[in-house]
């Protein structure tokens, strides 16, 4: 295993009919791959689909000697190792030059967007599946800096709570690492990052809200709320796109892209509430409880991290 973690068991059922059962292992030599499809190639790191021992997987392998490029990589796998949730794609293996991660059939919630918006129903409880995993993250510390639909994989392409899955950490904030190697980094994708995150502040759990609120509104408007995202997190315009939807989600849509984080929710657990009692105005169909791993309690302290005040911006 990566050093200071131990070896924990997977047990994720994608959809009804696979399942990954088995644990992170730390590999000292490089794995060979069978029937590889390179996908993407970023930063240095390649993304591949293959068969590694007889299972389907997504692997990506670091292909440059950069020591910036290097220290992202094993980041990601750090954080990645550290997290086991339905909602998360896990980790499960890690060389020193690979990752190694269950491959998820159906395509990126981009993807989805790409056919067209989603239904009031399909936004609503793609959301809230997001915000389950979101609370999750939270609780252990970890702040995604990085959530739009390109990193939301939708299992069996279907858009529904229970087919969320997050990918990529790479530009993530951990408490539990000693090292912050994005520290003052204007690191995150324009159209879904926070103000502050623009400005370099780094583990506000109140900037992932931000991007789940960014993406509700994609997914109901079929695009972001600011054209020109770099001038609103400049601070140079306010222009912003009508809210989409039905009137009942808008005071959530505009608590959660307000440009101070105070004025957003403060928790997961607190967003995920108000988009329930949304659903519920607009007559939708209940949805099965979170397990106790994601339930917040009623005021949603439990999910503000370590060290973060309730209605701070600092982390």
């Amino acid at each position: 295993m990566i050093p200071g973690q131990s070896i924990r068991t997977i047990l994720l059922t994608f959809g009804k009919h696979l399942t990954y059962s088995g644990t992170v292992q730390e590999l000292t030599i490089f794995q060979e791959l069978e029937s590889r499809t390179p996908l993407a190639e970023r930063a240095g790191v390649l993304s591949e689909s293959a068969q590694w021992r007889g299972l389907p997987v997504f692997v990506k392998t670091l292909m440059v000697d950069d020591p910036d490029a290097q220290a992202r990589f094993h980041h990601e796998g750090r954080v990645a190792a550290s997290l086991n949730h339905p909602g998360i794609v896990p980790l499960l293996a890690v060389s020193p030059r690979q990752l190694i991660f269950p491959f998820v059939e159906g395509g990126t919630l981009r993807e989805r967007l790409e056919c067209g918006v989603l239904d009031v129903q399909e936004a609503t409880e793609v959301v809230m599946g997001l915000l389950h995993a979101v609370v999750y993250l939270h609780r252990q510390g970890v702040t995604h800096q990085d959530l739009k639909p390109e990193n939301v994989l939708l299992q069996s392409g279907r858009a529904g709570q229970d087919t969320v899955r997050i990918i990529d950490f790479g530009m993530s904030h951990a408490r539990h690492m000693p090292l912050d190697i994005h520290s003052g980094t204007r690191m995150g994708t324009p159209h879904f990052m926070a103000p502050e995150q623009f400005y370099g502040m780094r583990g506000d759990i109140r900037s992932d809200l931000y991007s789940v609120g960014v993406l509700l509104f994609d997914c109901l408007a079929g695009g972001p709320p600011y054209a020109d995202a770099l001038g609103w997190l400049a601070g140079i315009h306010t222009d912003r796109a009508e809210l989409p939807g039905p009137a009942a989600l808008h005071p959530l849509l505009r608590s959660a892209l307000s440009r101070d984080p105070a004025q957003r929710p403060h928790s997961a657990g607190a967003m995920l509430r108000l988009l329930c009692l949304a659903r519920q105005e607009l007559g939708l169909s209940d949805l099965e409880n979170p397990g106790p791993a994601d339930r917040a309690t009623p005021d949603g302290e439990d999910l503000v991290l370590p060290g973060t005040a309730k209605g701070s911006s600092k982390p």
